[in-house]
């Protein structure tokens, strides 16, 4: 029997209730892919993918039942899901056949054969099988030799052609794992690359797995492997050899890392995008938003120019100017790269939080956006001392007739 102490206790109770509802129904289910590959890695946290050559139908909904929970079907898949309250997501799926009708095509799906759903998967250390009956393990690419060696290869000669989101995959593996591509698979990742296998594939998918890549914990190390490889110029174009700056795809790393809120896909790209000058078109297909688009071109474009004007900054207004006129990621980043405006920054943002007792109806001028223009220059002269609370309301009457002035048309004879 296989043992799954170390796992977390979502994971080793969902394996049990699998293998309890599989003997009721005396089905034969395997642990496959990825989650047998993290086991032998000693890793303690793994997904729940199963995988049956007969049953899986029966298995999904007697497990939804046993565990009062929900099923999912995905017939064009032969899967299903099965999700419950207090375990993660459980995948069964039929023993599987691929067959691409072309290059980058999404492969036609039919029943096979153990063997043959190990034998269509990417790389060696995924075909790996775990029978969760007797413990045993199916290995017909040699994937467990493969993942002891720490070697990623692909199973055969076209696997790239085949599918080519499988050249972001290998290098995603190789960055999480620290594992090398072996020559061959090397050299076919390249070939493919330089041949165009990536024009065979929308830009959407091309940006989600670049998306995954940006998930990675080793992110910078990975993104640099994929632009130095070529397998982003069909997004940006040639590279022209300059990899991305590894500083600054470090401090993006280290800001996500210390604040989950800001936008990663929107600080990697501009990160990758850095040094050049970017344009929209390269950003078709990402789903960006306009908003979220004008923040990486921002950063990419502009990041040396705020430097510098945050150089020549005298006063704690002048730089709360300046802040508000940019992204949070990006003042992520100056801070990043200016650690003498981190404190300034963090003032900046007990401003932004900084509530001012006082609303437009209590200056008695008339109401317009030189009301909630007075009302914001008052805000700020009251949270940098510039004048006590107590005069806040004469101060902000004051600056709202200032500026209703400046609006008003003068006569012309």
């Amino acid at each position: 029997m296989t043992d799954f102490s170390d796992l977390p206790n979502p994971q080793r109770r969902a394996l049990d209730l699998v293998r309890e509802v599989a003997a009721e129904k005396e089905c034969r289910p395997y642990l496959v892919g990825g989650p047998v590959r993290d086991l032998l890695l000693g890793r303690h946290s793994i997904d729940v993918d199963v995988t049956l050559e007969d049953g899986s139908s029966t298995l999904a909904r007697a497990l939804a039942k046993r565990l009062n929970g929900r099923v999912r079907s995905f017939p064009q898949f032969l899967t299903y899901k099965v999700s419950a309250e207090g375990l993660p997501e459980i995948d069964i799926a039929t023993a599987r056949k691929e067959r691409y009708r072309k290059p980058g095509a999404l492969p036609t799906v039919t029943a096979g054969r153990l063997k043959d759903d190990l034998l269509r998967r990417d790389f060696s250390m995924n075909a790996l099988a775990m029978d969760l009956v007797t413990g045993s393990m199916h290995d017909p690419a040699h994937g467990e030799q493969d993942i002891r060696t720490g070697v990623i290869r692909v199973l055969h000669d076209q696997s790239f052609l085949d599918d080519p989101t499988r050249i972001f995959r290998a290098l995603r593996f190789a960055g999480r794992l620290g594992f090398t591509l072996d020559p061959h698979t090397d050299a076919l990742l390249r070939v493919a690359i330089a041949g165009g296998a990536l024009g065979f594939i929308s830009r959407e998918r091309i940006w989600r797995e670049l998306f995954l890549a940006m998930e990675e914990e080793g992110a910078p190390k990975v993104l640099t492997m994929l632009r130095g490889s070529g397998a982003l110029d069909v997004l940006f174009g040639e590279s022209g050899g300059q990899p991305p700056s590894a500083a600054l795809l470090e401090q993006v790393r280290d800001q996500v890392a210390s604040n989950p809120e800001l936008d990663r896909e929107v600080l990697y790209t501009a990160a990758l995008l850095h040094g050049t000058e970017p344009t929209v078109a390269q950003l078709e297909g990402s789903g960006f938003s306009q908003k979220r688009a004008r923040n990486v071109l921002q950063i990419a474009r502009e990041l040396p120019r705020y430097e510098r004007a945050l150089a020549e900054l005298v006063s704690d207004r002048q730089r709360f100017r300046l802040y508000k006129s940019v992204s949070r990621e990006l003042l992520s980043i100056l801070s990043a790269r200016r650690p003498e405006e981190q404190e300034h920054v963090a003032r900046y943002h007990d401003y932004v939080k900084f509530k001012l007792p006082l609303r437009g109806n209590d200056l008695e001028v008339p109401l317009g956006p030189h009301v909630a223009k007075a009302l914001e220059r008052t805000r700020e002269a009251v949270f940098s001392g510039e004048i006590d609370a107590g005069e806040a309301r004469s101060f902000a009457r004051e600056m709202a007739i200032k500026y209703l002035s400046h609006e008003q048309p003068s006569d012309s004879k």
